[in-house]
């Protein structure tokens, strides 16, 4: 049987039509930053429910399919396990005593809370990947942060730094993607058992060499973006040709702030 392929693939449009694709970008981001607001003040699971229901809204309004959902690989979920297993001995309160050995459910509580908060927040930060385009995204900080100008800060760079960044991240993606398959080639096809040390060995030094590649394959594209960018005569503030935002998005914005204000002021 065929091993599946763990890739985790991130900021690619789904290119259906939904409610939430057509929200503009800036709709969209205020919404998680209301999210990231509320478990920044509430990091209960009471208000983790909250935010996990809008996001859950959002991917079934979006038509999300399942397999756009990234595949994390295996070495993820033992670091997980082995950080609850540790967590267990935490000697937070309350405490289980299991023969001789004492566990600290309050420390695996809290354990679960934190990975659910990221997970919330990253399947929001997904939901916008799924359903704005790249272009957008740039456009929109510019309008959302145009009142800043008049506290003379520099927006403009700023909004057209985070517009390339995100132009570059699934390049840079890519290019480690490549890196990883070249280094499987170059590995030994080879079955006889070796010592952990020198597994461990081994597994540290093709870190080691894939960090400095791609740190180099780093500088080299942004040597050419930047030679492209002064060829084109210099930088200039992203302009979009998507629709402005709407009646549609004030609703949605209103409703998701009074459901957030409402968990900050009861819960």
């Amino acid at each position: 049987r065929p091993r599946r392929s763990h890739e985790f693939v991130v900021l690619r449009l789904l290119p259906h039509d939904s409610p939430v694709h057509r929200l503009w970008a800036g709709t969209k981001l205020l919404i998680v930053l209301e999210i990231g607001i509320m478990l920044s003040f509430r990091p209960t699971w009471p208000a983790l429910g909250v935010a996990a229901a809008i996001v859950a809204v959002g991917v079934v309004a979006a038509r999300v399919p399942a397999g756009a959902v990234p595949r994390l690989p295996r070495w993820i979920w033992v670091l997980a396990l082995a950080d609850a297993l540790l967590t267990l001995r935490s000697g937070a309160h309350p405490v289980v005593h299991v023969g001789s050995v004492d566990l600290s459910l309050g420390g695996l509580s809290d354990w679960a809370l934190l990975v659910g908060l990221a997970l919330v927040i990253l399947a929001a930060a997904l939901l916008v990947g799924w359903t704005t385009p790249l272009g957008d995204v740039a456009p929109a900080l510019a309008r959302l942060t145009a009142p800043l100008r008049a506290l003379r800060l520099p927006v403009d760079e700023w909004v057209v730094a985070v517009g390339l960044a995100i132009r570059s991240l699934p390049l840079l993606i890519e290019e480690i993607r490549t890196l990883f398959a070249v280094s499987r080639l170059r590995r030994p096809a080879t079955r006889e058992r070796v010592r952990w040390r020198r597994r461990v060995g081994m597994a540290v030094r093709d870190v080691e060499g894939l960090l400095s590649t791609a740190v180099v394959v780093a500088l080299r594209r942004a040597r050419d973006l930047a030679d492209a960018i002064e060829a084109r005569g210099g930088l200039a503030v992203p302009t979009t040709t998507s629709a402005p935002p709407g009646a549609t998005d004030a609703v949605v914005l209103v409703t998701v702030a009074a459901v957030i204000a409402a968990v900050l002021i009861l819960l």
